[in-house]
């Protein structure tokens, strides 16, 4: 029971790790998604709101982008060691949007406003399956809501900065026995999150009509969750060792550097090359208290040592007219040291590729698609967690987006 307590909010706020480097979602935007999300030097429309502030610079007039990403993945795992059981995660679909409005004032001022999920998404397990102590069921929701504000200081050289309301909830659901009196009962722990800020700025230079330099960052901020955790198909014997009640714990969404450059070989054809910096390093422990403690339900401290991750991302465009073909890489860093990690979090280091579409249907509409593609193998060794075996995913990344200029 100690293990499977420790993995109750482990699962229920991390189990995104199989969709990019952590529990973050890249995909804010299928223009820049269709060129391994590497955007922070070009930022030329509002999503630059995301990538790097400074770029609603870029903006003439008003600018809207709007869409959102299907994001359908699949987990096989084989184990635990010596068995050879294989196990696989119930079909899903996850739908994070991103929403950016940008005003450009005049030819100095620009205003924009985003909302956005940087980090989340879940997984559902078969009910009853040999991890169901570990997770059945898990999702998490971010939402920011990011009123921003540009300055173009000369020609040159342009500033950005905005703040972020966050508002979170999670849900988590999981099993377990306990022979010989009860087998596969359910526990759900549900709640949101409090409301809490972060900030963002970003710095943007063009000394020519070639090259464009980036630099962005968001803070972390800490979110706080206070939930229910109630119980299905529990014996009433047993209602006394496992008490409903409220739980709350706490964790940190990690800092987020990034610098970029984008360069137009040609009239027609732009590079794109970012480098990212996540301060996974803020996850060093999770911390539980639960309302109500007994021998078998007791509050915990869990340490976890995340490390801090560099992910690189390389993308292009080419315009023939109205339509745009876009192609990326990703090379995606894992922060998870083998040291701790369990079941609940498989990662590793990624290469990850992209396709990307866009056609400009008349002057103030654009439509946007991209595809990316997501795999990794991953053994669990003996690191001190009996649940070892081997995890394969796959995951498919179908991203839309409009985008409207008045």
């Amino acid at each position: 029971m100690k293990k499977l307590l420790t993995l109750l909010l482990v699962c229920s706020i991390f189990a995104g790790s199989t969709y990019a480097g952590g529990f973050q979602i890249g995909t804010q935007n299928a223009r820049a998604m269709g060129m391994a999300g590497a955007f922070v030097g070009m930022a030329s429309d509002a999503s630059a709101i995301y990538f790097n502030p400074a770029g609603l610079t870029n903006v003439r007039g008003f600018n809207l982008v709007a869409g959102t990403t299907l994001i359908m993945p699949t987990v096989d795992f084989t184990g635990p060691n010596p068995l050879t059981t294989k196990t696989t995660t119930v079909a899903r679909t996850f739908t994070p949007i991103n929403f950016y409005g940008a005003y450009s004032i005049d030819d100095n001022w620009t205003v924009g406003l985003g909302v956005f999920n940087p980090f989340g998404l879940g997984s559902e397990w078969p009910d009853g399956w040999i991890g169901k102590s570990l997770a059945v069921k898990t999702e998490l929701r971010t939402f920011y809501f990011n009123p921003t504000v540009a300055y173009k200081v000369n020609e040159y050289f342009s500033i950005g900065a905005g703040f972020s309301y966050v508002i979170s909830k999670v849900t988590f659901l999981q099993g377990f026995d306990v022979p010989p009196l009860a087998s596969n009962v359910k526990v759900t722990l549900d709640g949101p999150g409090d409301p809490t800020f972060t900030f963002n700025f970003g710095f943007l230079f063009k000394p020519d009509d070639k090259f464009s330099f980036g630099f962005s960052y968001r803070h972390n901020v800490e979110l706080n969750f206070s939930g229910d955790a109630t119980f299905a198909d529990l014996p009433a014997t047993l209602s006394t060792l496992f008490p409903a009640g409220k739980g709350k714990a706490s964790i940190t969404m990690p800092s987020d550097l990034r610098a970029g450059v984008s360069y137009n070989a040609t009239k027609d054809f732009t590079i794109n090359a970012d480098v990212m910096f996540v301060g996974w390093s803020s996850y060093k422990y999770l911390s539980v208290d639960f309302d109500k403690n007994t021998a078998a339900w007791k509050d915990l401290l869990s340490p976890k040592y995340w490390e801090n991750s560099t992910t690189i991302r390389i993308g292009c465009e080419y315009r023939i007219k109205n339509l745009a073909l876009r192609a990326g890489y990703v090379n995606d860093g894992s922060p998870i040291p083998t040291k701790y990690m369990d079941p609940s979090l498989p990662g590793a280091n990624r290469n990850e590729f992209t396709l990307g579409v866009g056609y400009q249907f008349t002057p103030s509409i654009r439509f946007d698609a991209a595809y990316q593609f997501i795999s990794f193998k991953q053994d669990v060794g003996d690191s001190g967690f009996p649940f070892n075996g081997k995890y394969e995913n796959s995951t498919n990344l179908f991203g839309f987006n409009f985008a409207f200029n008045l």
